[in-house]
């Protein structure tokens, strides 16, 4: 059958929990970078309303010795697959612990920090995630994503026919819009959590195969007290067409943007629906005992006021039992596109 076929998946709580197994000795050894301070941006913040803010000014690309840019690479008889991990709207710690559990599987890792990569560090993930639209954080992922994943590419420490790109919330975001454009000689899978419709939009179609996952607790963001992350949507003025990024695929931003105020953005499954009609190679996984962000830390369910004045889900994390069988799924997919 062609790996077309969207997949619907349901893990269950009796399913046999998993744990990463730990590093052998000596498993690591120190890359030879090239650093490119030039490449960094310039952006600065613009308030919108008291305690809510855009970002404008000069994007810049990635450069791999800003100090939160981890790039390890596991010693291995073969190069490596990388991981390139994508954060969410809080910044980079959002990926560290998942950044660890990969490169504890033998995988070659990279994660930074788009916001500091784009010249505003110093901030804590609170105000990120509350207090910044999501069309200026997924700007300043997309640049460093982009950039970092053509920097990959030039690396000949590690198998650059074996990348893929895992990304949480606006970060989920962002790669599923990379499967869009990368090369699919390159780039093997996608992994997307908790993907939001709000900001930069969604791709016409995708190149590479896609996985979207779901905790079945994740509210975040949902104005709805009995709303989903899948089931998410706003008005089209939350979404932007941005010039100043070329590589962007061509998307539903074209025509659901400011310029179409009241008209809905489709919802991810209702996205998900039209990727799969069009032959994208796309499954959507859903894991029971997860919110938003399972590497986040203990399952917790709540609801939060944003910088908009809006009160919306904000629940985040999940048991450690849903965590690893949540990883053993990305494993297990790694290993079905990776043949």
């Amino acid at each position: 059958m062609r790996r077309s076929l969207m997949l619907w998946l349901l893990l269950a709580c009796t399913q046999a929990a998993w744990t990463p197994r730990a590093p052998a000795a000596n498993h690591s050894f120190t890359p030879v970078i090239t650093c490119v301070p030039e490449a960094r941006g310039n952006m600065t913040l613009e308030a919108l309303r008291p305690g809510f803010h855009t970002a404008t000014g000069r994007l810049g690309g990635f450069d791999p010795c800003e100090r939160l840019v981890r790039y390890r690479v596991a010693r291995s008889d073969r190069k490596p697959a990388l991981m390139i991990s994508v954060h969410g709207g809080g910044g980079s710690a959002d990926v560290v612990p998942s950044d660890e559990a990969f490169y504890r599987q033998g995988m070659a890792t990279l994660m930074f920090d788009a916001y500091a990569m784009q010249g505003l560090p110093g901030r804590d993930s609170l105000f990120w995630a509350r207090s910044v639209t999501n069309e200026a954080r997924q700007r300043m992922l997309w640049a460093t994503a982009m950039a970092a994943y053509r920097w990959a590419l030039m690396r000949n420490d590690i198998d650059t026919s074996r990348i893929y790109l895992f990304g949480i919330s606006n970060g989920a975001t962002v790669v599923a819009n990379m499967a869009g454009v990368v090369d699919p000689a390159r780039v093997r899978g996608v992994i997307a959590e908790g993907v939001t419709p709000i900001g930069l939009g969604w791709p016409d179609e995708i190149k590479v195969p896609l996985l979207l996952v779901f905790g079945q607790l994740d509210d975040y963001g949902n104005p709805d007290p009995n709303g989903k992350r899948w089931t998410l949507s706003g008005d089209c003025r939350l979404n932007v067409q941005v010039d100043e990024l070329p590589d962007l695929p061509a998307g539903s931003a074209r025509t659901c943007n400011r310029q179409t105020p009241g008209q809905r953005i489709p919802t991810p499954l209702q996205w998900a629906e039209q990727i799969r009609q069009r032959g994208g190679p796309l499954e959507v996984l859903y894991v029971e005992e997860m919110a938003h962000s399972a590497f986040w830390g203990p399952l917790t369910q709540r609801r939060a006021t944003w910088g908009t004045g809006q009160t919306l889900g904000a629940s985040l994390g999940a048991t450690p039992a849903a965590r690893e069988r949540f990883f053993k799924a990305m494993l297990d997919f790694i290993a079905r596109t990776g043949k």
